[in-house]
């Protein structure tokens, strides 16, 4: 059965579709037979993508711009182009603790991994309210759980996603709107691949786009993968600090 089959997501826009996992759940929406948005900074491999299938529509957009973002999105409700299903997967990733830190760096991770967000889910839920229906899905990470070691940039802007779709949840089931928070583990891509450290349970970005978009057919809030990384940071997470860091120091060490 298709997406179009169900009479659901008969359009899906992906926010940071250039390559990895968002370029990987576009093409499945397309197979399914979605009129599928594509969205990020680089026009070139947008272009690229959407050459692939007849139904993929490419819209150039950085979202370290916030007028870009509102206007990206007035363009898609003047042209009657609201998509049922929105997915931010918009990222950067520089990995490295403490001598890494930088306030550029920092504030570069949460313009593009947090505000890129926000500029899209206050844009859309007004649009999205008043029409009664459509859904948002927020990619985060397994590193908001808990901090980890040489994710300093990385992991607070995935905490701030987190905590941000805990907080507006409620609000989108009185609109009768749906949000979805996902939570992938390490998915082998261009920014993984500068990781120096083992990567437990490293996925291809393939299985994680499919992780994803079974998890978007069904009405859970989180979509968190893989299971066992999801449930030993779960653990962790309720660790007292005395045993948490002392963890943490053996995993720097």
């Amino acid at each position: 059965m298709t997406i179009s089959d169900q009479g659901k997501w008969q359009r899906v826009w992906i926010i940071g579709a250039s390559s990895g996992m968002g370029a990987r759940l576009a093409e499945l929406f397309a197979r399914a037979g979605a009129e599928v948005i594509v969205s990020a900074r680089s026009a070139d491999k947008l272009e690229v993508l959407s050459r692939s299938h007849e139904s993929m529509v490419a819209l150039p957009l950085d979202v370290q711009n916030g007028e870009a973002v509102a206007e990206a999105i007035n363009q898609l409700a003047s042209n009657d182009q609201l998509p049922d299903l929105t997915v931010y997967c918009a990222a950067v990733y520089e990995p490295g603790g403490v001598e890494a830190l930088s306030y550029h760096e920092a504030a570069r991770h949460m313009q593009v991994n947090y505000l890129g967000a926000v500029g899209v889910i206050a844009g859309l839920f007004p649009r999205l309210k008043q029409q009664g229906r459509g859904g948002i899905a927020i990619v985060s990470s397994l590193t908001s759980y808990c901090g980890l070691p040489m994710a300093a940039h990385y992991g607070p802007t995935k905490a701030a996603l987190a905590s941000l779709c805990e907080t507006l949840k409620p609000e989108f089931d009185a609109a009768g709107l749906v949000l979805h928070l996902i939570n992938p583990g390490f998915v082998k891509t261009p920014l993984t691949a500068r990781n120096s450290f083992p990567m437990p349970f490293l996925m291809s970005d393939e299985a994680a786009a499919q992780r994803m978009f079974d998890g978007l057919r069904k009405k859970a809030f989180e979509i968190a993968f893989p299971f066992p990384m999801a449930l030993a940071l779960r653990l962790l997470r309720a660790l007292p600090y005395s045993l948490y860091f002392r963890l943490m120091r053996r995993l720097i060490s």
